[in-house]
């Protein structure tokens, strides 16, 4: 919860790692979990959080 409202704040905040990462977007949504997005114009969409396990099953899918 913290994360989410430092990222509607400030999405640039080193903390969040928030970055591009193929097609999606990568944010930290928690020390062991990753929240993933894709882009929409000038607005997110969150397409799914789960732990960093998954999350980097996912990114490597991504090629």
């Amino acid at each position: 919860r913290r994360n989410f409202e430092l990222l509607k704040q400030n999405p640039s905040h080193p903390s969040l790692h928030f970055k591009k990462v193929g097609k999606l977007w990568s944010v930290r949504a928690g020390p062991h979990h990753r929240a993933l997005a894709v882009e929409d114009g000038a607005d997110f969409i969150w397409v799914w959080i789960g732990p960093h396990d998954e999350y980097q099953r996912i990114i490597k899918q991504q090629g």
